[in-house]
């Protein structure tokens, strides 16, 4: 696992997933404003439905690119992405 964090081709899916992470954080705070919630606060189902939306549009990034390296190993390859989502979106909350 640790050859994998340290790969050229993590660190593709990292960046991509960061900018899915934005993207996917502007929405769930659009949301809450409109129903009256604090927009960047981490509320557990929220970021739950958001990480799995950005995994699975990640996951159809990683097919269409026919990156067929991890296909028998790409839970286990993207669970690492489930920890930047947490810790990013935990971060957003307590600076805002």
């Amino acid at each position: 696992m640790g050859v994998w964090l340290t790969s050229a081709l993590f660190r593709s899916y990292l960046r991509r997933f960061i900018l899915l992470w934005i993207v996917g954080k502007v929405a769930n705070a659009a949301t809450a404003a409109v129903v009256g919630l604090p927009p960047l606060a981490f509320r557990p189902g929220t970021e739950l439905v958001v990480c799995a939306l950005e995994l699975a549009v990640l996951v159809a990034f990683v097919r269409r690119a026919n990156e067929g390296i991890l296909r028998l190993r790409l839970p286990v390859a993207l669970a690492p992405l489930v920890l930047v989502h947490v810790a990013l979106s935990l971060a957003t909350s307590l600076l805002a």
